[in-house]
């Protein structure tokens, strides 16, 4: 307890106050934590994300916030395998919301219960659980 308690006074109280956060390491890495696609062995490509149970969903994002944002306010929790905001293609702007995916669900269950609610500039983040695709098709 003593570790998030540690980990959400160091966050950001505001969008201002945020510094972009560049990951390091191999561009692969790079690419996973920015939110991007892996290369399969057969050359196809696949959207990152962590085991059932490590990947959530933020609603009510900053409409400043960006991916780097989310890395950063996320990476107190765990090891962060992606973390993307979702932008809207025709206005290129934010649509508030994004996914987090973690290595494992304690580090999604740490970030929920220290994040859920947590206030950033004047919104209070919704953090929870991704819902698997088939799980809201009634049969």
């Amino acid at each position: 307890m003593q570790t998030q308690q540690n980990a959400i006074s160091s966050l950001p109280t505001h969008v201002s106050s945020i510094s972009s956060h560049q990951p390091s390491g191999a561009s692969t890495i790079g690419s996973i934590l920015s939110g991007g696609k892996m290369k399969t062995p057969d050359g196809s490509y696949n959207s990152s994300s962590g085991p059932d149970g490590a990947n959530l969903f933020i609603y009510h994002l900053p409409q400043e916030f960006s991916d780097s944002d989310l890395i950063q306010t996320f990476q107190p929790f765990g090891t962060i395998v992606s973390a993307k905001v979702f932008i809207d293609k025709q206005t290129n702007l934010s649509k508030c919301f994004g996914f987090v995916s973690y290595t494992t669900n304690e580090s999604a269950h740490a970030a929920i219960q220290a994040m859920n609610g947590f206030q950033i500039g004047t919104k209070r983040l919704k953090v929870q659980l991704k819902r698997p695709k088939d799980a809201s098709k009634p049969y």
